[in-house]
């Protein structure tokens, strides 16, 4: 099989390439770095990275050659078309294709210089140490402390009664969602709160197992703005003590939360088999006001498609 040049290399879309619609806006995003304007020019301390990384659907090479390095305690953005591998490269780094019986990873993720597909890896422990958040609210058919707990509990380490309560408080606060359930969060469903409430109990219980690392695919696609607003601004919280990866449609979410931005796009082969490849990675406000790449510049003016 033909391998494709380097996504980076900044050789442009070929004539044979898919048209995929890109966002049509009328502006580019509007920046608010102030919160982590800081964060984003920070020296670059990697916490997880890909080599080569190619990922296969039985015979389809869906994703190809993407080497990127993400920082720690900062917020890192996937945007690109849909189809172009976004959720595919965010669901390696937590091993959650393994999930899907004709998926197969090759290259390498580097966790702490760890690579998370060695065989000796359990992806349970990956999957402990890298949380997940996903598109819609997917709350347990529990309370909202059992929705907490379970994770914890499920862990193999024993806690006390007193300790894993002072968890599930702890988790609640750090969702931004505690003041809103504290007068009967051992009670009521996860399934009662609003859609915001769900995804901000989600991510509470994402981080009650206390990862490094929290995936987000398409947190706010669900949310109204004022949900989206909460969400965007729990981001910025939970990056002091977190790194957090997000795959966002929205360019404008990207430009306001994130500190770097990878930009994906879809590609045909010789074959004309369609595939994912990484065309440009960057500090966010250079992405969107200085991209390297012209296939970047067209895609955030709307121009791609």
């Amino acid at each position: 099989m033909t391998q494709t040049p380097n996504p980076a290399s900044g050789v442009g879309m070929p004539s044979n390439a898919p048209k995929v619609e890109g966002p049509r806006i009328t502006s580019a995003p509007k920046f608010e770095h102030e919160e982590h304007a800081g964060r984003e020019h920070a020296p670059m301390d990697v916490i997880v990275s890909t080599r080569d990384l190619d990922v296969y659907y039985g015979n389809f090479w869906a994703v190809r050659k993407v080497t990127m390095e993400v920082p720690r305690n900062q917020i890192t953005a996937l945007i690109g078309p849909s189809g172009c591998g976004k959720t595919t490269v965010l669901r390696c780094f937590n091993r959650m294709n393994d999930l899907i019986p004709t998926a197969r990873v090759e290259g390498s993720v580097l966790y702490h210089g760890q690579d998370l597909y060695a065989k000796n890896v359990d992806p349970v422990e990956v999957r402990r140490q890298v949380g997940m958040v996903f598109q819609r609210p997917n709350p347990f058919p529990k309370t909202i402390y059992e929705n907490i707990a379970y994770g914890p509990k499920v862990s193999g380490v024993k806690y006390s009664k007193s300790d894993l309560d002072d968890l599930v408080v702890n988790a609640l606060k750090g969702a931004a969602i505690w003041e809103e359930v504290k007068a009967d969060y051992k009670t009521k469903s996860g399934l009662a709160l609003s859609g915001g409430q769900q995804q901000r109990l989600c991510i509470a219980r994402a981080i009650a197992t206390e990862p490094e690392i929290i995936l987000m695919d398409e947190p706010c696609s669900a949310l109204d703005p004022i949900a989206t607003a909460l969400i965007e601004d729990l981001m910025q919280d939970l990056v002091e003590k977190y790194s957090v990866i997000i795959v966002t449609h929205n360019m404008q979410q990207a430009a306001r939360v994130s500190d770097r931005t990878a930009f994906f796009t879809a590609n045909l082969d010789e074959k004309g088999q369609r595939f994912g490849e990484l065309v440009e990675y960057d500090v966010t406000s250079k992405l969107f006001s200085n991209p390297s790449d012209s296939r970047t510049e067209d895609y955030i003016s709307g121009r791609f498609g």
